[in-house]
């Protein structure tokens, strides 16, 4: 077996470990999105070695195989990363996660294209998502069905409905829905009586879970990629797709077996939801209609927005926000308002392209790959699942492969650099793992602080690296230093903690960190001032419960400690438990 076979073996085992093993961590964390929520740590662990791994074919077979996509894919990356040079862009180093993701999926796709798979091989990584479809919907019905009250996973079985690893029932959903159309897909094309069990039994679990979450976007999502498939199914294999059908049928009767009293109260709570999501993305486009050219400047969306909503809630009379707002919702109008005319014109580029590429198979055939793709395509209409799921990141990549694969329209080029690229082979998932790790034991950390009666501030002295839990670090520290100047009187320190306060608001004006910079004044004196803070803050949060109790008689700091501590967890997830009543 020669070094290139070797690589192709290792790739496979890491998607194998990814998808068998990675993508279903566990570890208690405080809710949020992105490497907030653990899993998405050690699924990015495998992502950049399959990174690494892709660039270090190059090197070894000195070419590099590419498509018409993958230039359209890299003009689009390109396009993305131009807003980051306009001069609105004070806040843009909170967009940097988000671009890295993307280079990260562009460099993905490349590497997929490295390896030039057998047809076997590239079966084996659809049936290897397919599988992390299984594992999940076990893991989902055991939530809903068999966890008891006082569980080690921390779940709530009084909500009921499951969001197995995802901590979100919508993501969940769209995730089920894609291994649903996936198992179809590959149902078709596979012969082994094994598998066709194992597809069939997969496809009436994702679709029982699908109906048990109770999410819109999964049912409508797994609606249309039926319907897309089933022309070409039909012409494929009658008898397969009756079966896949049947078992549709039986997984969504299981699921209604659960009862509707639940459905009915998601009905009313859903018609609320709804006029605020539409409030939600009316504005964003407001936003985008503005400043149409330039946008606000990458990481400037929940600033902007919380300020030109609160005036509107001033001069308008619009209902008040109830809670932080980070994504409007729609990521086309996420990147619209931030950047501007260009990241549009990059989504329409990979669209038109994806579209064409689709135009080169029969149309059948083309409606059924455009299938496996939809139920997370729409998804990112409606919500953020790519920024609360790796894995659906890494899914869609895979996919989007797989189809440009199909259309056998592959160039190759010599590449000679070969020493740079080995050295990012090896960087990439190197600094990527240690920064997952070390992340991993801040979410520890952070978890264990949060939720224990007597905080003790020397767990986050021991975190290595606060980068993504900065928000919540800043809180804690600056509350804990102002507790001990009162306690010490040092006024010098809480003139600290008041500097501290108002730089970070000036990015990051979120309600608690309004609560310390209030209780700083009020303990140093400065009782007008802190009228004043307190103010414009009930101004901009007019919802929030402890910005209305904390000047109450009685409660002050002394007294109002677990109301401060509470609000930094509190806040930092109240946009993570709205999504979950979705």
């Amino acid at each position: 077996m020669d070094l290139q076979q070797k690589l192709t073996r290792a790739f496979l085992i890491t998607f194998a470990l990814l998808m068998g093993l990675g993508a279903h961590y566990f570890q208690h964390n405080q809710g949020g999105s992105g490497l907030e929520l653990a899993q998405n740590n050690v699924v990015w662990i495998f992502f950049s070695t399959l990174i690494g791994l892709g660039l270090w074919k190059i090197t070894v077979q000195q070419k590099i195989f590419y498509s018409r996509f993958t230039l359209v894919f890299l003009s689009a990356v390109v396009l993305f990363l131009i807003p980051l040079f306009y001069p609105n862009n004070e806040l843009a180093d909170q967009s940097y996660t988000r671009l890295m993701g993307l280079v990260a999926g562009f460099l993905l796709f490349v590497s997929l294209q490295q390896f030039q798979f057998k047809r076997t091989h590239i079966q084996r990584l659809l049936l290897l998502i397919v599988l992390a479809g299984f594992l999940q919907a076990c893991y989902s019905l055991m939530q809903d069905y068999l966890l008891p009250a006082d569980n080690i996973f921390g779940y709530d079985v009084g909500y009921g409905r499951p969001y197995g690893i995802f901590q979100q029932p919508n993501v969940l959903a769209s995730f089920m829905a894609t291994t649903l159309i996936l198992a179809g897909y590959l149902l078709q094309q596979v012969n082994c009586r094994k598998l066709q069990i194992f597809l069939l039994l997969t496809a009436m679990l994702n679709i029982w879970v699908i109906t048990v979450t109770m999410s819109r976007v999964g049912y409508l999502g797994s609606l249309l990629s039926v319907v897309l498939f089933i022309p070409w199914a039909w012409q494929q294999n009658k008898k397969r797709l009756g079966l896949f059908l049947l078992v549709i049928l039986l997984g969504i009767g299981f699921g209604s077996l659960k009862g509707t009293a639940l459905l009915e109260a998601r009905g009313i709570e859903s018609m609320n939801q709804d006029n605020e999501r539409l409030r939600n993305m009316q504005h964003s486009f407001q936003l985008f209609k503005a400043k149409p050219l330039l946008g606000n400047g990458y990481g400037s969306f929940e600033r902007v927005y919380l300020l030109s909503y609160s005036e509107r809630v001033k001069t308008e009379g619009l209902p008040a926000l109830k809670s932080h707002y980070t994504h409007p919702h729609n990521d086309t109008l996420f990147w619209a308002v931030e950047g501007g005319a260009v990241p549009i014109i990059a989504i329409l580029l990979l669209a038109v392209c994806f579209l064409r590429l689709l135009h080169n198979f029969k149309l059948s055939y083309g409606l059924a790959l455009l299938a496996l793709v939809i139920p997370i395509s729409l998804h990112t209409q409606t919500e953020y699942p790519l920024y609360h799921s790796a894995l659906h990141w890494l899914v869609l990549i895979v996919l989007v492969f797989y189809i440009d694969s199909e259309s056998k329209i592959i160039q190759e080029k010599i590449f000679r650099p070969t020493f740079a690229l080995r050295t990012f082979s090896l960087l990439i998932p190197l600094f990527t793992t240690v920064f997952m790790v070390t992340n991993l034991h801040a979410i520890s950390k952070i978890t264990t602080y949060e939720r224990s009666k007597q905080h003790d501030i020397r767990l986050l002295m021991d975190i290595i690296n606060p980068l993504v839990f900065e928000d919540r670090f800043e809180f804690h520290l600056n509350y804990f230093r102002l507790s001990m100047a009162v306690r010490l009187n040092k006024p010098e320190e809480i003139h600290a903690v008041i500097d501290s306060s108002k730089e970070v608001l000036k990015v990051k004006p979120k309600s608690f960190f309004y609560i310390i910079l209030y209780l700083a004044y009020i303990n140093n004196n400065q009782v007008e001032k802190a009228k004043e803070v307190l103010g414009y803050a009930r101004y901009l949060y007019p919802l929030d419960k402890q910005l209305a109790d904390i000047d109450k008689p009685v409660k002050q700091t002394k007294s109002s400690s677990s109301a401060q501590k509470s609000a930094a967890s509190s806040n930092q997830i109240t946009e993570s438990k709205a999504l979950q009543t979705q």
